[in-house]
């Protein structure tokens, strides 16, 4: 499988799984919970765990550099799907989630939605470095002879 496909193939299912939750927490009436935000990275992480793994298993390729590159673009794609997403939800679908936002106090209340944007934005970024090289502290330990010797 070529890098790309992993990547967007792993991006789908992050952007699926957070996409899935905050729909399923507005329909059991949890929407305006924001802390629930930390459940985000895990579906991060699943996505760029699965892209790594995929990459040493599939291509045989262990490539640190290739690895991490593969990782980071998993978690960013996902994510900017996510933000573009909520974008369109605000501005088409239903505001109110700004109003969600302005009220807690993690947010503050001159909120528009760019800078909501611009910090989820830096907040991903930085959310699929560090879980990129903490995977990879995992990951960077298998090596393709001994993954061909135990297949």
């Amino acid at each position: 499988m070529t890098n790309q496909k992993i990547v967007f193939k792993n991006a789908a299912k992050i952007y699926v799984a957070i996409v899935g939750f905050y729909f399923f927490m507005k329909l059991i009436g949890m929407s305006d919970i924001i802390e629930f935000r930390i459940l985000n990275i895990l579906f991060v992480i699943w996505g760029i765990n699965s892209s790594i793994k995929n990459n040493i298993f599939q291509n045989m390729d262990n490539n640190y550099l290739t690895n991490l590159s593969i990782g980071f673009s998993t978690g960013l794609l996902g994510i900017l799907g996510v933000i573009t997403s909520m974008v369109i939800y605000i501005t088409l679908i239903d505001d109110s989630l700004m109003m969600t936002l302005q009220t807690t106090s993690f947010w503050g209340n001159n909120l528009t939605l760019p800078k909501v944007v611009f910090s989820m934005t830096i907040e991903a970024m930085a959310s699929c470095v560090i879980s990129t090289f903490i995977l990879m502290q995992y990951w960077k330990k298998h090596k393709i002879e001994s993954l061909i010797k135990h297949s």
